[in-house]
This record gives C-alpha cells, sequence and structure tokens, in this order.
C-alpha cells in the first residue's frame, strides 16, 4: 500500500484493518438488504422471471448461513497452512462473484448462488480478520481495532436496509460490488502477518512485513532500539519454537472448547440474526409499535450500531468479564420479560414497553457480547488453538443461526413468538453464566497468567511470563 513515508505504525496498522473490515461491511449490506428483497421476490413486480413462493424465498437466508458455517470450519484449516491475509484477499474474490450472481440473476436459483458466495465470504472474513488483527496490531491498540469488526458489520446492517427500502434494485449490486473492488483493489498492497513468517521460518518476510506494520520505513529507522528489540525477540521465538507446541492436557483442551462454543453458541443465540431476518412477522403489533415495519428495522440496525460504536470506543478500558456478564444478563432479562409481555398480550398505554425492551436487547447484545465474541478468544488463547477453537465454534454457531432462521414458520407455530424469545434469553442467560463462573479477566494480563488460571499445565514451559513492553505484541501469545 503505497503510504507516506513518516505515517506511524499504529496509523499503518488503523489502515490495515480498515480496508480488511470492508469484508464486514459488505456482509452487512448483503444481510441487510434481504428482508426487503425477499418480499420483492414473492410480488408481482419481481425482478426475477416469475414470482417465488414464501417457502423459495426463505432459503436465500439458508445458503447465507449454511455457507457461513462450512466456510468457518474450513478455514481453521487453511489459516495457519496460507495464511490470513491469502484467505482475506479470496473471501474479497467471493463477495464480487456474490454481487454479479444477484444483479444478473433471472431466477431464484442465481440468487441462491449469490448468497452461498457471500455466506463463505462472511464465515471466512468474520473468522480470520480478528486472527490477522491481533497479529499485525500492536498490544496496546489490537482491543479497540478487534472491536471495530462489530462496527463495521452493524454499519453494513444499516446501509443493507437503506439500499433495501430506497434504492432501486438494479443500482443495489453495483453499489455494492464498487464496495468489494476496493478492498480487492487496496488489501491485496497489505502484508501478511508477521506471525505468519514466523510460523513458516521465513526470516526475510518476517523482517519486511515488521517494518511495514511498525512504520519503518527509513534505513535509518531499521536501528531504532524499540524495532530491533522486537526484530530479535522474534527471531529468538523462531529459533526457540516459542508458537504453541505445547501438548496441550485433555482437560484443558475440552475445557477451553466448551467455554468457546458456549460463548459463540450463546451469542449466536441471542437472536438479533433472526430478529431483522424476520422482521416482517416480529416487529408486528405484538412486539413494536408505532412505526411501520422498515422503519422499526431502520431503528433496530441504528441500535445495533451506536452500541458496536460506543463498545470500540470503551475497549481499551472495558473490563471484559464484568461488560460481558451485564450485557448477557441485561440482554437476557429484556427477552424473557418480552417473551411474557407476548405470551400475556400486553396492549394499550403498556405495549410500549415491548418496543423499549427489544432495544435493550439489540443495544446491549452489540455493546458486549457481540463486540466481546473475538476480543476474548484473541486474549484468552494462543494462535494455533484460537483458529481451530473458534473456527469450529464459529461453524456451529452459524449452524444455529442458519436453524433458528430457516425453520423459523416451523418451530414458532410449536412454541409460539414468546417461545424463540425465551430461547434467546436462554441463550444470553447461557452467556452471562459463562462469564460469571468460567471467564477469567483477560483485560491487561499475559497469557501466560490467563493459562495458570484456566488450569493450563505444560512441560515444556512454552508460555513463560514476560511483562509486555508499551507499544509492542506479547509473543507468548502466539
Amino acid at each position: 500500500m503505497c503510504l507516506p513515508k513518516d505515517l506511524k505504525g499504529v496509523t499503518i496498522q488503523r489502515i490495515a484493518t480498515i480496508v480488511g473490515n470492508i469484508l464486514c461491511l459488505n456482509f452487512g449490506i448483503m444481510f441487510g438488504i434481504t428482508p426487503a428483497h425477499v418480499q420483492l421476490y414473492v410480488e408481482e413486480q419481481t425482478p426475477l422471471n416469475h414470482v417465488n413462493s414464501e417457502d423459495a424465498v426463505t432459503w436465500i437466508f439458508g445458503c447465507l448461513f449454511a455457507s457461513a458455517a462450512l466456510s468457518s470450519v474450513l478455514c481453521g484449516f487453511f489459516t495457519q497452512n496460507i495464511g490470513p491475509r491469502a484467505l482475506l484477499l479470496l473471501s474479497g474474490l467471493l463477495q464480487i462473484g456474490s454481487w454479479f450472481c444477484v444483479h444478473f440473476a433471472y431466477d431464484i436459483v442465481h440468487i441462491y448462488s449469490s448468497r452461498i458466495l457471500g455466506g463463505f465470504a462472511a464465515g471466512a472474513s468474520l473468522s480470520v480478520l480478528p486472527i490477522y488483527i491481533a497479529e499485525i496490531s500492536e498490544e496496546s491498540s489490537s482491543p479497540a481495532l478487534i472491536a471495530t469488526i462489530e462496527q463495521w458489520r452493524t454499519i453494513g446492517v444499516l446501509i443493507g436496509c437503506l439500499l433495501g427500502q430506497h434504492l432501486q434494485y438494479e443500482y443495489v449490486a453495483v453499489v455494492a460490488v464498487c464496495i468489494s473492488c476496493a478492498f480487492t483493489i487496496m488489501f491485496p498492497f497489505s502484508q501478511e502477518s508477521p506471525y505468519y513468517y514466523m510460523r513458516k521460518g521465513d526470516v526475510m518476510g518476517l523482517e519486511k512485513s515488521l517494518r511495514w506494520f511498525r512504520g519503518v520505513r527509513r534505513m535509518s529507522d531499521r536501528n531504532r532500539p524499540e524495532f530491533v528489540r522486537e526484530l530479535d525477540e522474534f527471531k529468538r521465538g523462531m529459533e526457540r519454537h516459542i508458537i504453541a507446541q505445547d501438548l496441550v492436557s485433555h482437560t484443558y483442551l475440552c475445557k477451553m472448547a466448551v467455554y468457546t462454543l458456549v460463548l459463540f453458541v450463546g451469542v449466536q443465540l441471542s437472536g438479533t440474526y433472526v430478529i431483522l431476518a424476520w422482521s416482517n412477522q416480529i416487529l408486528t403489533n405484538d412486539v413494536f409499535v408505532g412505526f411501520s415495519i422498515d422503519i422499526s428495522v431502520t431503528i433496530l440496525a441504528l441500535t445495533q450500531f451506536i452500541g458496536a460504536t460506543i463498545a470500540v470506543w470503551l475497549a481499551t478500558m472495558l473490563k471484559r468479564k464484568i461488560c460481558l456478564f451485564v450485557s448477557a444478563f441485561v440482554c437476557g432479562l429484556a427477552t424473557i420479560c418480552l417473551a411474557i409481555f407476548i405470551a400475556v398480550g400486553v396492549r394499550g398505554h403498556l405495549q410500549w414497553l415491548s418496543s423499549a425492551l427489544l432495544l435493550i436487547h439489540i443495544f446491549f447484545a452489540n455493546f458486549g457480547m457481540y463486540s466481546l465474541l473475538s476480543l476474548i478468544p484473541s486474549e484468552m488463547l494462543d494462535t494455533k488453538l484460537r483458529v481451530s477453537l473458534t473456527s469450529i465454534s464459529w461453524g456451529v454457531s452459524w449452524l444455529v443461526t442458519f436453524i433458528l432462521i430457516q425453520y423459523f414458520e416451523c418451530i414458532s407455530t410449536i412454541i409460539g413468538l414468546h417461545g424463540y424469545f425465551i430461547i434467546f434469553g436462554v441463550g444470553c442467560t447461557a452467556v452471562a453464566m459463562l462469564a460469571l463462573v468460567g471467564l477469567p479477566e483477560t483485560l491487561g494480563k499475559p497469557l501466560a497468567e490467563i493459562q495458570q488460571i484456566m488450569g493450563f499445565r505444560s512441560e515444556s514451559e512454552v508460555s513463560k511470563n514476560s511483562v509486555p513492553q508499551s507499544g509492542r505484541i506479547n509473543l507468548e501469545r502466539y
């Protein structure tokens, strides 16, 4: 990326993060436009060659989340081998293909194809981008940069809602493909993570990547004490194979696998995707009052974005354990109360409470749970274990979301709409209990200390206690 030579390393890391987050923005746009377009495909003025049935269009969401589940699992196998940057570049190409399918579609099969490609890109980007950001950023700025993933996804959902409601159908894909092309043009100029080269034993690639992300552009800057010291740490780590080579005990591995799975599945069970996907049935007089469906969806999308943005502002100072517990507890309480309101059939002057409870749920879900979803594993797990566990957990959580959305009408017929909100409340409560009794506080703590709290024991003592110096990455995390 052709950048001015005087840019500091932190600025370069922010630029690389912004460009990478275009993938999350694009996924948000694709998800945001889908509710409006689904309604268009079943109407007489459909842009396709015939009017489609309700059953046929429900698979549009299904294809998106099913392919995201498969993609997340596959990325766990490929990240260590070809690098996170390569997978993100591939995701950008898949997004371009998905928007071309939308623009030239004349049959519902083409729309399915667009969501399958978009889902593969979404699964890859949301599971790999946190790893890439954590590996290129410095310890002091990493939390805020990782938290921006949710911020960009939510602004994408908001933009998608507005485009789907107000922009002519033929132009939506044109706008989105231009955004995808912007990523594909700019991101190749970014460097691969220095830790990827460290894992591969490529000293030249490691030094080049580290210079780029630390803003070392001139020959005279290569002798800066902090850069030389960090480079020497990388090289010593490469020689000693400091990257997670421990024989992890089955007890510790199972414990971390269960915690990660509960965290990811519980957060997805909070139901924000389901609420927006089935907004035409959920945001009725029983839940959200006073506005049309389109305005209600826009308000919810805006609430998402506000919650995620506040999380970015406070990412460097928020206590992870407390924030996750409070947000999950408030979300669970709000959804269970909302389920009671729906079951009882609250009407009249108290009906505004349903709208207030839904807004509280959406805000805290994105302020706490979704924003911490990628941040906590990056501070609690070493890279090798984090890649494996988060990819599987992402896959399972996307699969759960697929089931809740694809079979919404069938399940809601059996348990009612209030039953769905009870499910959302149970998911949030599970996350709150995990934060309360299971997860340690990770803010400002080295990985070795967190591992010790979680019961990690290793004869090889690969992860040693070392206090990270200000402005430098803590090698023990990798």
